[in-house]
């Protein structure tokens, strides 16, 4: 007859504790997906803002993508965080 070895026993804790790790790594994925958006608008607004040449549409553009950037930053702080997230819209 065979031991048991239970220093492989896999307890629901644990799968549960790798669910989150997997939500987690997800979840840190698709916001550096959506930085990523962010960055790709941020940068030619901010260049005709430095260059003094950026419209007052383009400006407040910025300021909207700004906001969306500074908020995809913040999810980790929502409460739930990463089982439950309130994701931010992006500018329109």
């Amino acid at each position: 007859m065979g031991t048991i070895d239970w220093s492989k026993r896999i307890t629901a804790q644990m799968i549960a504790e790798r669910k989150v790790q997997e939500l987690l790594a997800q979840t840190q994925a698709e916001t550096a997906r959506l930085r990523k958006v962010a960055d790709d608008a941020i940068a030619p607004l901010q260049d005709a803002v430095d260059l003094d040449e950026a419209t007052e549409a383009e400006a407040l553009r910025l300021k909207e993508w700004k906001r969306y950037r500074v908020a995809l930053n913040r999810l980790p702080e929502q409460p739930g965080y990463p089982t439950s997230i309130d994701w931010p819209a992006p500018p329109a």
